[in-house]
């Protein structure tokens, strides 16, 4: 809860923590882009959105200087929100550069934190398109390789957790999460069903659930520990992961 009020400290992000419409952002970011056109007012849309959308591949390099600069900032700075000027100076621009694209610092939070979320299904997706586990071992040794992978996004990005928690803890925000989150659990289920084909899609997406809902909760846990604690925690999931799905999953 510290760790939301201090990001919601922020006039501007406080600005539409609580305060507008909620944001429905898809997968691909494109469908959810529209969706906010539609549904805010021109003045929450100014406060939300990145101000110029990347149309050529300068332009993009430009956004992805921006946003590579604010992420190694929020690594380096812990809890300390960067400023624009600290951004722009290690991206190697000008302020004026950067308000090009972002209204504000917090419209570039928001936009790492949907690019973290975003990174998720990929790693899933690895998992469905190699050979099909055929015993317990080889099944533990495929969560095994999803746990290294989804570890390091965790990791990495540690520093972001302020900003996925206050989306994750105001209803006017969630819906960004919530795609993703649907997402994920259907990729999880495609996962389950990949080694047990006769499994039903039902209990398989109920499996998923709970799977995204306890790997999450555990891990904001150990990142606010130590480093030691995260990793015993992670082993914790991993035997609950394994006890919860391999009755499901008619392996040898």
């Amino acid at each position: 809860m510290r760790l939301i009020i201090r990001v919601c400290q922020h006039a501007e992000f406080r600005m539409y923590c609580g305060q507008h419409p909620a944001l429905v952002l898809g997968p691909g970011g494109e469908r959810g882009h529209r969706a906010v056109k539609r549904s805010l007012d021109r003045k929450t849309r100014i406060a939300l959105e990145p101000r110029k959308q990347p149309r050529q591949q300068r332009s993009s390099k430009v956004v992805d200087r921006i946003l590579d600069a604010a992420l190694i900032l929020t690594r380096e700075q812990g809890t300390r929100t960067p400023t624009t000027l600290a951004i722009a100076q290690r991206a190697g621009l000008s302020v004026g550069s950067v308000y090009q694209y972002f209204p504000n610092k917090e419209a570039i939070l928001l936009d790492l934190a949907r690019r973290w979320l975003s990174s998720f299904p990929e790693v899933i997706e690895k998992r469905i398109k190699v050979p099909r586990p055929t015993n317990r071992d080889e099944f533990r040794r495929e969560v095994r390789k999803l746990f290294i992978d989804t570890s390091s996004i965790y990791l990495e990005n540690a520093t972001l957790m302020p900003v996925i928690e206050a989306i994750s803890g105001n209803a006017d925000l969630r819906p960004i999460q919530d795609e993703y989150d649907q997402q994920i659990i259907a990729l999880y289920a495609a996962w389950l069903r990949h080694v047990n084909p006769a499994l039903e899609d039902k209990i398989a997406k109920r499996l998923g659930l709970v799977m995204m809902e306890v790997g999450h909760a555990c891990r904001l846990v150990g990142l606010k520990r130590d480093r030691r604690t995260y990793d015993l925690i992670e082993d914790d999931v991993e035997t609950m992961w394994l006890a919860l799905v391999s009755p499901y999953l008619n392996l040898d």
